[in-house]
């Protein structure tokens, strides 16, 4: 049988916006979209239809290098809940942030399964940017200085006395 194996990987991180002293939401983080081509009737396999139907077991390695194990290998883990295996071949990988995984996934009609697909990957997440570090302020002293102008009179003579209010009063607050 004859299967194809891809790997889409969607970036999808969030971000905060502005640069004020505000804790930012948490992070979604990364996910990797895993699709597949569906295995097509072959020799004796009738293929999934409706009476016969198919499912989907999709399986990861986490690895630290670049290369990828093959898919023989006991390094890969089942990520797909067998309970609620998907019954199309794509399936989110969520939460992948910092980690580099290699792909592959095995059909299954009822307690049968398909050799593994070939591998896709590795596929690398980058991680969650490390937070800068806030150095601590130093408070500054300042001291306001009124200038004195030359050739001004003293202020006791700048000062005019203004008539009491009567009446209506407005008053300007900054």
């Amino acid at each position: 049988m004859n299967r194809k194996f891809a790997a889409l990987v969607i970036l999808a991180l969030g971000f905060a916006a502005g640069c004020h002293a505000q804790v930012p939401p948490a992070s979604p983080g990364y996910q990797v979209v895993l699709t597949a081509t569906a295995p097509v009737a072959s020799g004796n396999w009738a293929g999934c239809t409706t009476s016969n139907s198919c499912v989907y077991a999709f399986y990861a390695e986490t690895i630290t290098g670049s290369t990828c194990d093959p898919t023989t290998s006991a390094n890969y883990k089942e990520i797909t809940t067998p309970t609620a295996r998907p019954s199309t071949p794509t399936f989110t990988d969520a939460n992948t942030t910092g980690l580099t995984r290699c792909y592959d996934v095995e059909t299954v009609q009822s307690v049968q399964n398909s050799a593994p697909s070939n591998v896709a990957g590795p596929v690398v997440s980058p991680g969650i940017p490390l937070a800068p570090a806030l150095q601590t302020p130093t408070p500054s002293v300042s001291e306001v200085v009124n200038p004195v102008l030359q050739n001004s009179p003293p202020a006791s003579q700048l000062a005019k006395k203004l008539p009491p209010p009567s009446g209506l009063a407005a008053i300007a607050k900054r």
